[in-house]
């Protein structure tokens, strides 16, 4: 009995320090969302600059989300936009390197719920 209570308090007294030691270090930023400020290494337009382009793509619409991520070594920024009176939302992809814009899809409702949903499984 005198064991196990042993074993159960220095299993507590692991676990407390251990949270703490991991509570003491900085948050990590979102690993593949690049500083927005200036362009990453080998690419010829940020973050802001391709939104900006998106939203010339997608008049009147209003940005619900953002995305930056490798697809076959090549950075690409992915933007949706809400646009009124539409459901579903547009999708605009921008090619970091050049600035081009690679696609405009429109995403049905089911699909931004079935994103969103898959999105959450994978945090």
């Amino acid at each position: 009995m005198k064991l196990k209570r042993t074993l159960i308090l220095a299993g507590l007294a692991g676990s407390l320090i251990a949270g703490s030691a991991f509570a003491a270090q900085p948050q990590e930023q979102e690993k593949d969302k690049p500083e927005a400020a200036a362009p990453a290494k080998g690419t010829a337009v940020n973050q802001e600059q391709a939104r900006a382009i998106a939203l010339e793509k997608v008049p009147g619409g209003k940005l619900s989300s953002e995305e930056a991520k490798r697809v076959k070594d090549q950075l690409i920024y992915s933007f949706e936009f809400e646009v009124p009176e539409k459901k579903g939302v547009e999708v605009v992809t921008v090619a970091a390197a050049t600035g081009e814009v690679m696609a405009v899809t429109h995403k049905d409702p089911w699909q931004v719920r079935r994103d969103a949903k898959s999105k959450r499984r994978r945090t």
